[in-house]
């Protein structure tokens, strides 16, 4: 009786070890082919008024959907279109989603319709996006975007999307948004 107490004891330690090599296996391959391509994308805002910095806010984005295949497209195929991701763009937005195609209610007026912004190389695995506004109007901004399509309101062309905690603006306000864009290396 005392073998067969060490024998089953023997088959169950065996099983245990077994079914956890399976179970982290399985996870080894799920977290694999889960793995995201990382970008590290920081956007800066702030807003000046007679010459003093009222609001200043750094934060993250997301890349959305449409963003993610625009890179793929670019990286995949021979892309012929010259295509810049250079325009900035605010709302009164407060939540970005990576299903969104545009800012939903993206600023067209007021002096805060989607800007060209200056890019500049930063390192080997960045670019940077500033762009800048004055205001001619009070407004709250809650979300900037950063797009491909410098058409004010247009759709189908936001690259990425983040939100900020709510500024508010009025006439002479000095507004400056930075992307910093990275795909690191590794």
């Amino acid at each position: 009786m005392n073998k067969t107490k060490i024998g089953l004891a023997a088959v169950a330690i065996i099983g245990l070890i077994a079914l956890a090599f399976a179970v982290g296996f399985r996870q080894g391959q799920l977290a694999t082919v889960q793995q995201p391509i990382r970008t590290s994308d920081i956007v800066q805002v702030t807003i000046t008024r007679d010459g003093k910095v009222v609001y200043s806010y750094t934060t993250h984005n997301l890349i959305t959907n449409i963003g993610a295949k625009f890179v793929r497209n670019i990286l995949g195929f021979a892309n012929q279109t010259a295509t810049i991701v250079k325009y900035v763009a605010l709302s009164s937005d407060t939540t970005p989603s990576v299903t969104w195609t545009k800012l939903p209610n993206e600023f067209t007026t007021g002096g805060l319709a989607r800007a060209s912004g200056t890019v500049s190389v930063v390192n080997a695995t960045a670019f940077q996006v500033v762009a800048s506004w004055t205001s001619s109007t009070t407004a709250t901004i809650s979300c900037t975007g950063l797009h491909w399509d410098g058409t004010a309101g247009s759709d189908g062309n936001l690259f990425a999307a983040a939100a900020i905690p709510s500024a508010s603006v009025i006439p002479g306000d000095n507004i400056q948004v930075t992307w910093t864009v990275n795909t690191p290396a590794g």
